[in-house]
């Protein structure tokens, strides 16, 4: 049995509120589960760029239980601060930081 679903029900965090939920799926993933139909999860595959990639690396390694899902992560919204690793310009760049230098 195949499941697949590419839902749109974000979690929410009621707790922490400055935590928030991207509104659309960005990547996808695809999750094996166990072949004696208990629901066990196998293993899980992340990240794919769209559903149909999740789906096609599935059925390429001849899946046959297996559930494709939209991913979201949970991001605290803060600034950014010297030291951090940011993307900047589609790059990981890690943001400099200056030091005094000592005098001697």
């Amino acid at each position: 049995m195949v499941t697949r679903q590419e839902g749109r029900d974000g979690m929410t965090d009621v707790a922490a509120r400055r935590t928030s939920v991207a509104a659309e799926p960005v990547l996808f993933g695809v999750v094996r589960f166990e072949d004696d139909g208990s629901g066990r999860v196998r293993d899980t595959m992340i990240t794919f760029r769209s559903a149909q990639e999740a789906e096609a690396f599935a059925l390429d390694r001849c899946w046959t239980r297996y559930q494709v899902c939209a991913l979201r992560f949970f991001v605290e919204e803060k600034p950014a601060e010297l030291g951090d690793w940011m993307v900047l310009g589609g790059h990981l760049d890690h943001l400099v930081t200056r030091r005094a230098r000592r005098l001697r």
